[in-house]
C-alpha cells in the first residue's frame, strides 16, 4: 500500500515537471518567462506584448500555459492582470533566471529586454497605466 502511494506521488512530480518543461519548450513562452525573470517584478500583458512585439493573443496564451505549469503566477490589480515568475518554480525557474542574468542569453532576448526597459519607463508610480501600444 505504501509503495503504491509513493508511486502516485512520484508520478505526479514527473507529470508536473514534464508540463513545465513543455511550457518552456516553445520560444515565445521562454521569452516571456525570461522577461519576467529579468524584471523581478510583476508585468502586465501589454508590457510583455510591447517588449516581445508579439500579439496580445499569443502573449496571453503563453502566460496561460506558463501559469498552468506553475512557473508563473497571476494577480489581479484593479483592471490589470499582473504576472510574475513564481518563487516556487524550482530548478526550472533558476534556469530561466540564468538566461537573463548576468547577461541575456541571445540577441532576441537582449532586444526584448531593451524594449521592456523602455516600456517600463512609461509606468506611473510603478504601475502600467496606458495599455497596449502595439
Amino acid at each position: 500500500m505504501r509503495m503504491i502511494a509513493y508511486m502516485k506521488d512520484s508520478c505526479r512530480d514527473i507529470k508536473v515537471s514534464v508540463k513545465a518543461l513543455k511550457a518552456l519548450a516553445e520560444a515565445k513562452r521562454l521569452r516571456v518567462a525570461a522577461l519576467l525573470a529579468y524584471s523581478g517584478r510583476a508585468l502586465c500583458v501589454c508590457e510583455l506584448t510591447d517588449a516581445t512585439k508579439e500579439s496580445q493573443y499569443n502573449i496571453s496564451r503563453s502566460l496561460g500555459a506558463l501559469c498552468a505549469a506553475g512557473l508563473v503566477k497571476k494577480e489581479k490589480n484593479g483592471r490589470w492582470a499582473m504576472y510574475s515568475l513564481t518563487a516556487t518554480a524550482g530548478p526550472l525557474g533558476e534556469f530561466v533566471r540564468r538566461l537573463v542574468k548576468p547577461e541575456p542569453c541571445c540577441p532576441v532576448v537582449a532586444a526584448d529586454i531593451a524594449r521592456l526597459e523602455k516600456r517600463l519607463g512609461l509606468r506611473k508610480k510603478g504601475i502600467c497605466v496606458i495599455g497596449c501600444k502595439c
